[in-house]
């Protein structure tokens, strides 16, 4: 008897814990699997939204001047530099030394014996000018004397031939002097000067700076390796300032201004907006988009927005404060607003009012608290009372 008792004990055990596992396994089939968020207080932005890329205000592709072997590069990828660092030097040992001869040359040149030789032609061409004088004195004596016929022909011939050779010799005085003049910087010095100008310039160009304040994005060259005007060495990014470029519909373009403070919002760094500015409006529309490119420079103190990141701008945007959900947890159905609100693992269907929407997130303005939890996903195979399994 007792066996058999101890038998029948133990179906009835196994058969209640399979009813239990069966009831289990009924509601869980029941249920709905949804994704839940949590309301929250906050302001919401709405209006016509454009989208474009952040860009650096202010770039530079650095290039060398000259070509030449890379000696130092004292910067790199992230590092920071102010306008004027060195980025680049080249290796400038021969350029040192031909600054040094043309130096040498072109002081040798300037200290010749020019001075001597002029004072030598300011002399000549004083005796010259003497010289002249005195004859041109006796031919005019002559002339008279021989109008008066007080003197030969052959006299007064003597004395114009004279003339004419002491005022000749006077003329190619004072042309030799002017060119001695003119040539105080001769030929030669002029090659001098030219040649140590190119020496030292070329000198001057294996340093290369940054022309802009910045960060380094790429650097393009090693030390050792061959720099070339054909390819820039370092990539600068001035990212104090940063610009989006947005294309406007027609019907929106008149309704912006140069100067027009404006909302911008880049999901990748904050949900909270930026405030840009708008600074240039295209006067024509893109031939290809039909829009009109509009630009908008956000200022960017802690470099937090960086170019290549996704912005997206707000035209003729209106801040609205309550509390909000992701606009896809909010159904409508005659002319009503509700939500799935998720309590003790079921779902409790709760009309709300509801705002604005920026396309994303909705504010509801009375029925729903922050920090109560809302369903997102599968609202259309939920019920009042339904069990949920959050995913």
């Amino acid at each position: 008897m007792g066996k058999w008792l101890r038998i029948a004990m133990a179906a009835l055990l196994v058969a209640s814990i399979f009813g239990l596992a069966g009831c289990a396994s009924n509601g869980e089939q029941g249920a709905v699997t949804v994704s839940k968020a949590a309301a929250r207080n906050g302001k919401l932005t709405c209006g016509v939204v454009v989208s474009g890329k952040l860009e650096a205000l202010k770039s530079a592709n650095v290039v060398p001047n000259m070509s030449g072997r890379v000696d130092k590069i004292p910067v790199d990828v992230g590092s920071e530099v102010a306008e004027g660092d060195l980025l680049v030097s080249l290796d400038a040992l021969n350029l040192a030394a031909l600054v040094d001869v043309y130096a040498a040359q072109l002081d040798k040149a300037r200290n010749s014996d020019l001075p001597a030789q002029k004072n030598q032609m300011e002399l000549a061409l004083t005796n010259a000018e003497s010289s002249y004088k005195t004859a041109e004195a006796e031919y005019q004596r002559s002339k008279q004397l021989l109008d008066a016929a007080l003197l030969s022909q052959q006299q007064f011939e003597q004395s114009e031939k004279q003339y004419i050779q002491a005022k000749a010799a006077y003329q190619a005085a004072q042309n030799n002097l002017n060119i001695l003049v003119n040539a105080t910087i001769p030929e030669t010095i002029r090659q001098n000067e030219a040649q140590l100008k190119k020496a030292q310039a070329d000198l001057d160009n294996s340093v290369i700076k940054a022309p802009i304040s910045g960060i380094v994005t790429a650097r393009n060259i090693n030390p050792g390796e061959m720099a070339s005007p054909a390819q820039p060495v370092v990539t600068l990014v001035d990212l104090d300032t940063v610009v989006v470029q947005a294309n406007v519909d027609e019907n929106q373009v008149n309704d912006l201004q140069a100067g027009q403070e404006i909302k911008v919002k880049v999901a990748a760094v904050q949900e909270e907006l930026f405030t840009g500015t708008v600074t240039n409006i295209a006067m024509a529309a893109n031939s290809s988009t039909k829009a009109y490119p509009v630009k908008v420079q956000i200022k960017n103190p802690g470099h937090t927005l960086k170019p290549g990141m996704f912005a997206e701008v707000y035209l003729n945007s209106q801040e609205e404060e309550g509390v909000i959900i992701p606009g896809e947890a909010l159904m409508k159905s005659e002319n009503k607003s509700y939500v799935w609100l998720i309590n003790s693992g079921q779902a409790l269907k709760r009309e709300v009012a509801a705002g604005q929407s920026d396309g994303n997130n909705v504010v509801i303005n009375l029925g729903l608290n922050e920090g109560e939890e809302v369903a997102v996903t599968n609202l259309d195979l939920l019920s009042e009372g339904k069990p949920v399994i959050i995913q």
